[in-house]
């Protein structure tokens, strides 16, 4: 056993408290930033109004799309949200 701990502990106390300044410099939103200066809050994994979702899809298609999404600036779960709303509009 190495001393003072095991050889991962420096980097699991940097961690805990990298959370713990996350967690303090949380919002009345309940989103907060990363407490790294010029950082972007935390992402949609962490935010409770989306769900993580996972369809398969043929490689050529995910590889144009990818490319569309590049040349457009867009994220590809922004596109899935207005494909996905546009079809509940059809279907009313």
């Amino acid at each position: 056993m190495a001393r003072g701990g095991g050889k991962f502990d420096a980097v699991l106390r940097a961690r805990g408290e990298r959370r713990e300044t996350t967690l303090h410099n949380r919002g009345e939103d309940g989103v907060g930033t990363t407490g790294i200066p010029g950082a972007t809050s935390p992402g949609k994994r962490s935010n409770v109004d989306y769900r993580q979702v996972s369809a398969y899809i043929r490689k050529d298609i995910h590889r144009r799309v990818k490319m569309a999404l590049l040349e457009e600036d867009r994220q590809f779960s922004e596109l899935v949200a207005e494909l996905l709303e546009d079809w509940l509009e059809e279907r009313t």
